[in-house]
């Protein structure tokens, strides 16, 4: 994480967890996180299955010139970038497992760089998670002039996170080693035979 606000963000998420996948939803205290609030949403998914806003902060709504609550996730991310996103709220969700994403916010003239945190939450200690914790920033700590409102967000690249911001997983760029160590994490050992010696 490039922001250090956004590891704020997802350390206050590790302590709320503890041992747990995912904390609960009750849990999450916005007076704790009130000076980041305006970059904060939350998302859930709709009987459809399409992530869709039930939260947003006021510097998100602004620097897209609308309100995102009630919308659908995909409308904040330009067209041709829409899929990929929603495949990793849905990642996110079900395998109780945050995510970084390096994005691109254009204005339409210059691209800025961002990063979007996803953190799963939990709506019941028995259940899994139904829902994310998001965040976005920019990548440095002073905010880039952007001409308002930005036209949406491209995905440059992303990760799983573990333990205390360590990343695993692959670039959308193709990390194939990458890809073979988070599907190695998160499916069954069978699946991965050891290779034998010739």
């Amino acid at each position: 994480m490039r922001n250090e606000a956004s590891r704020r963000i997802f350390d206050y998420w590790t302590d709320l967890r503890g041992n747990r996948a995912a904390p609960l939803r009750t849990e999450i205290d916005p007076a704790a996180l009130r000076h980041l609030l305006p970059h904060l949403f939350i998302a859930t998914v709709d009987t459809d299955g399409r992530p869709v806003f039930r939260l947003a902060g006021t510097r998100i709504c602004d620097l897209f010139g609308r309100e995102f609550r009630g919308a659908a996730f995909a409308e904040a991310w330009l067209e041709d970038d829409r899929r990929p996103p929603i495949g990793i709220v849905h990642d996110v969700i079900r395998h109780e497992q945050p995510a970084l994403l390096d994005v691109g916010i254009s204005d339409g003239d210059v691209r800025h760089d961002y990063e979007m945190l996803l953190l799963p939450v939990r709506s019941a200690e028995e259940a899994g998670s139904d829902r994310v914790l998001g965040a976005l920033l920019p990548h440095d700590a002073s905010y880039p002039a952007t001409r308002i409102p930005a036209a949406g967000l491209s995905l440059e690249n992303w990760s799983f996170l573990e333990g205390h911001g360590a990343p695993f997983g692959a670039s959308l760029m193709g990390d194939r080693h990458g890809v073979a160590e988070m599907l190695r994490r998160l499916l069954p050992a069978r699946f991965f035979p050891e290779s034998k010696a010739s």
